[in-house]
């Protein structure tokens, strides 16, 4: 009952907000520089740098870039081009300059990578089926198996330094795709399946009591701190489910079994963890509700560019591949000699 006493006001409070007013605040609304920047390390430096604007700006437009801007690098003191190649724990100051809207400048150290220690890892079938593929030549079948993973990713948070991470996935496989023209049947697609972002604990340590009770949870977010194991080793549990993997009988090699997942643990600056914290609380969390009607105080945009307006961040990352040639390979075998 003490759940729905909290969930009650906010329910009520939708519908009595359901009228609303625009207005223009006095304040001075003088467009200012947005300088936007993630800086990766051994990665040529990308920015963008656009303007402020108001929502009621005149036509709706949506072209809010800057063309005379002018772009200045200095990294640990000393000025550079901006095609330089930022290294792990380079000091960057970026300044972007425009005779029409001012200066916006910002600094960002890059990080230095946190290597995974190690990874371990099993996967298995949860269904297979097989299938004649009309697109293919006659009697071609095709074996769909559907895959869970889970992976146990270690990391030895460095001494001395307060971290902040970003765990990312991605798959990868041999499917060749198609050609103009001509239609191209790879031996082996692989398709992702759901990442169980609950399975972690960790990506909701930014989760509050009050989001905590009106129910919201990580989706989408896999940033994190070193503050539970500061100077100690974690290990994140990673769990997939319904990974599917399509397996033609004709023209297979070994080969064309390499598929699986890349995980990419980035160490990013504290610019970047901010933000990011920033638009979950905005488009996820309970006390972003509130503000956008009225019961409680706006969220405050993040930046740290001296204009309040943008964010220059940077990452330093490092990859493991869990390939699943060898499994598949185990797994075709056994299903053959069935």
């Amino acid at each position: 009952m003490a759940i729905l006493s909290r969930i009650y006001p906010i329910a009520l409070a939708a519908v009595l907000t359901g009228c609303y007013e625009s207005f223009t605040p006095d304040i001075d609304t003088t467009p200012v520089l947005c300088l936007n920047s993630l800086i990766t390390a051994g990665v040529p430096i990308e920015y963008s740098v656009t303007r402020t604007w108001l929502y009621t700006d005149a036509n709706g437009s949506t072209d809010h870039g800057v063309n005379d801007a002018e772009i200045t690098l200095h990294v640990n003191g000393k000025p550079e081009s901006i095609s330089y190649i930022p290294q792990e724990g380079d000091q960057i100051h970026i300044v972007a300059e425009s005779p029409t809207y001012g200066k916006a400048e910002a600094e960002v150290t890059v990080p230095v990578c946190t290597p995974i220690e190690s990874l371990e890892w099993e996967a298995d079938v949860t269904d297979k089926w097989e299938w004649v593929d009309p697109e293919a030549p006659e009697d071609t079948y095709v074996t769909t198996y559907l895959i869970n993973l889970k992976a146990r990713m270690t990391i030895a948070d460095p001494a001395a330094t307060e971290n902040y991470y970003h765990f990312a996935h991605n798959i990868f496989s041999t499917d060749e795709g198609s050609q103009p023209g001509v239609t191209v049947l790879s031996p082996v697609s692989f398709y992702s399946g759901t990442f169980r972002y609950e399975a972690e604990p960790i990506f909701s340590e930014h989760i509050g009591i009050l989001d905590a009770i009106s129910g919201s949870d990580a989706y989408g977010f896999t940033f994190f701190t070193d503050r539970q194991f500061s100077e100690k080793s974690y290990t994140l549990n990673l769990k997939f489910e319904g990974m599917r993997c399509d397996v033609r009988s004709e023209g297979l090699t070994d080969d064309m079994l390499e598929c699986g997942m890349i995980f990419t643990l980035n160490t990013v600056s504290q610019s970047y963890y901010n933000w990011s914290n920033y638009q979950w609380q905005i488009d996820n969390g309970t006390i972003g509700d509130l503000g956008d009607i009225g019961l409680g105080d706006p969220v405050q945009g993040y930046s740290n560019v001296s204009t309040g307006a943008g964010v220059v961040a940077a990452q330093a990352g490092t990859r493991y591949t869990v390939n699943l040639k060898d499994f598949l390979k185990k797994e075709i075998l056994e299903s053959r000699n069935l």
